[in-house]
């Protein structure tokens, strides 16, 4: 179908006004060729389609030999399920014009809609040499062997694409997505390279080798990209709102920030953005700017249950409890699931020293969610904090059956027994830990300063200690 020249979705051409005035004076109706494309195209892209089988039938009655009418009927036919007697036509018409590039293309997206993906590939490679895209032909078997799984073969495709046209925006993207799926950031980073060394000036280019640093922890490079990127054209604002993130992944929250404004179009409606910079304010521990950007979030869409969450820890970091616990529940009434919300909740009741509305939240975030070892540790320290050092002690038990490798868990429950003195079975826990993440025993004891009273502990930290 012929999708532009126009806006047929709201403005009729003059043709199907005429065509739609004759209908209803019941007079005989006569339209060229191109002028029945056209109304055919208004009513197709209307989604009218039996209205728009009707006049494909009428016209291809008029006018028999219009090969053209015939590949417009074949489309609609395929559009109404009725992909045999579409490929019949299709069939008919390529005996006729064996180098009409848009019968093997149609013929191709037919096939893959009957998820008949080799015949589709058969179909587009005999239009690769007639057509005046061959980029977005190579882009379309891509995708027939995307579909079939076949990534190698995905990415051998749109390599072509990319050789013949640097600037296919499509197919950069689909290839960072194949990348990506495929988890191959080193290949990813040396096919950016090479069309950066074909095309210097692609900014799509640019801004997917950034992509590629960042996901192989190499912020400094991913940086340098985004500059080339912003260096052709300083409007790209995906560009900035990923040197934003990357800024903030190395806690450079201003610079963050300063990029997260920058990648703001006007009248945006990403919410994420507004929210990622209200979430440098927050690290920030600049809570009135936090919270002013979480508003403007909620402005935008107050179902964002993550700003109503944020809006609720700049509350509770700044005492406002009450408004705390409001924010936190209409986050949750949005997502009664969210254990982080509910965790958070919890924590508010525990500063408001509630500890059985807090042990409520607790035990209601773990069984929704019991594989979260964080909502674990969280209530077992509520309970530590409580006094209720067997419960703590219990619920890390528990949760050490079913994570029994996990450091911070280990490190926890021997810290609990130490302090229940009993050293014995907290050593046994500790010297767990200890193998696992010997670096770990440095947090208890910065949360935990009281614990190097402790002799068995520092004997066992002493005794476990990596020989240099």
């Amino acid at each position: 179908m012929n999708l532009n020249i126009f806006d047929k979705q709201n403005r009729p051409p003059w043709q199907v006004l005429k065509f739609e005035e004759l209908l209803g004076k019941q007079k005989p109706i006569y339209f060229d060729v191109d002028d029945f494309e056209e109304i055919i195209d208004y009513y197709f892209l209307k989604g009218q389609i039996k209205k728009t089988l009707r006049v494909v039938n009428y016209a291809t009655s008029m006018h028999k030999s219009s090969s053209g009418l015939m590949l417009k009927r074949a489309q609609v036919l395929a559009a109404s399920e009725k992909e045999n007697k579409a490929l019949d036509i299709l069939t008919r018409l390529e005996s006729l014009e064996p180098s009409n590039p848009d019968i093997s293309l149609t013929k191709g997206a037919i096939y893959s809609q009957m998820k008949q993906y080799k015949k589709a590939i058969n179909e587009y490679n005999k239009a690769v040499d007639f057509t005046e895209d061959p980029d977005y032909v190579y882009c379309n078997i891509a995708f027939e062997y995307e579909n079939m799984g076949d990534y190698d073969k995905t990415l051998e495709y749109l390599g072509k694409a990319l050789e013949i046209n640097p600037d296919n925006d499509l197919a950069i993207y689909e290839a960072a997505y194949c990348f990506d799926l495929l988890n191959l950031n080193e290949e990813s980073i040396s096919f950016f390279k090479n069309l950066i060394n074909r095309h210097p000036y692609s900014i799509e280019a640019w801004f997917n080798l950034g992509i590629s640093y960042i996901n192989t922890g190499l912020y400094e490079k991913s940086l340098e990209a985004f500059d080339y990127s912003l260096a052709i054209d300083d409007k790209h604002f995906a560009s900035w709102y990923h040197k934003g993130y990357v800024y903030s992944l190395m806690a450079d929250y201003p610079k963050a920030i300063s990029s997260y404004l920058q990648s703001i179009e006007e009248d945006e409606q990403d919410v994420m953005k507004f929210y990622n910079i209200g979430e440098c304010y927050e690290k920030m521990e600049n809570y009135n700017q936090s919270a002013r950007y979480y508003r403007i979030c909620l402005d935008k869409d107050d179902s964002f249950t993550e700003a109503w969450m944020g809006l609720g820890i700049c509350d509770a970091e700044t005492g406002n409890f009450k408004s705390a616990l409001k924010n936190f529940k209409k986050g949750l009434s949005i997502e009664p699931d969210n254990t982080t919300c509910l965790c958070l909740i919890a924590d508010t009741y525990m500063s408001c020293n509630m500890f059985s509305k807090a042990k409520d939240n607790f035990e209601k975030a773990l069984e929704i969610n019991p594989g979260d070892k964080n909502i674990w540790l969280d209530y077992a320290y509520a309970c530590y904090t409580e006094g209720l050092i067997n419960k703590a002690v219990s619920l890390l038990f528990d949760a050490n059956k079913q994570y029994p490798d996990v450091p911070e868990i280990l490190y926890k429950l021997s810290f609990y027994l130490f302090t229940e003195g009993k050293n014995k079975e907290a050593s046994y826990y500790l010297e767990e830990a200890l193998l696992i993440d010997y670096e770990g025993h440095k947090k208890i004891i910065k949360d935990n300063p009281e614990i190097i009273n402790n002799s068995t502990f520092i004997d066992l930290i002493e005794l476990y200690k990596p020989v240099k």
